[in-house]
């Protein structure tokens, strides 16, 4: 999506194609997602959802996936996901997962001792979320890694211990999440989606596991403090919109 909005910038109209039914839907839920899909269309950014792509056709520059219209096109990204370059790996003594990550613990060590790693190609436990076992591909959290395994390489004994916190910009609008959202059952939301000034808490339970804002700083920026710390911001506290637990009333 980042790379739609930078598009319109250049291009004289951008096409999306995507397999779910609202852009973002598993990240950010689906009320946050129309919203934000809404923000691309204004922005003349065409959708063609619940749409799967299986050949790409080039003629007379025009680009046809079935069983869309061709869609004029000078460029196609095809932004498909990631897997872990780790094959090398194979045959080293480094165990890896099912889907070819590398398991680490804590200090960020392999099954081998003294042997580290940190970034995309790894699964860790994430200390705040009960040590679940997480891929987090995102550079913050590889700077953070990186940082420890470098610690437990000089034998400066070191935990990884942080709070998941991205960003992003599209259309002028800066968009914030912290925490690790996965497997949420409801989202709570704040401010107002039409103007696109919100905050959306994300729970599990009784539990706030992630939170997301646009135009509602400095909100997320504390949320992941409030985390770090290891207080539980239960759901009660979001819904009243009382914001008391930012300052340390967490449970």
């Amino acid at each position: 999506m980042e790379v739609a909005a930078y598009l319109t910038e250049k291009a004289h109209s951008v096409s999306v194609v995507e397999v779910e039914e609202t852009p973002f839907r598993r990240f950010l839920g689906e009320r946050v997602g129309r919203a934000l899909m809404k923000m691309f269309e204004n922005n003349r950014v065409k959708f063609y959802m619940q749409t799967e792509v299986s050949e790409l056709r080039a003629q007379e520059g025009k680009v046809g996936p079935p069983p869309l219209p061709s869609i004029p096109a000078l460029l196609g990204p095809v932004l498909p996901g990631a897997v872990p370059a780790t094959g090398f790996l194979r045959q080293s003594g480094i165990s890896l997962d099912s889907r070819g990550f590398i398991p680490v613990n804590k200090m960020m060590q392999t099954s081998i001792p003294g042997v580290f790693a940190a970034g995309d190609a790894v699964t860790f436990p994430l200390a705040w979320r009960n040590n679940r076992r997480v891929n987090i591909p995102h550079w913050q959290m590889a700077h953070a890694q990186g940082r420890v395994a470098a610690q437990n390489m000089l034998a400066q004994e070191a935990e990884i211990s942080t709070v998941p916190y991205l960003w992003t910009a599209m259309f002028g609008k800066s968009l914030r999440y912290a925490g690790y959202g996965d497997g949420f059952d409801d989202v709570i939301i704040q401010g107002d989606l039409d103007e696109l000034k919100f905050v959306a808490f994300y729970t599990k339970g009784d539990e706030v596991i992630s939170v997301a804002s646009m135009n509602y700083d400095p909100i997320v920026s504390k949320v992941a403090e409030v985390l770090a710390s290891g207080r539980t911001i239960r759901k009660r506290e979001v819904e009243t919109g009382d914001m008391s637990w930012l300052t340390g009333k967490g449970s």
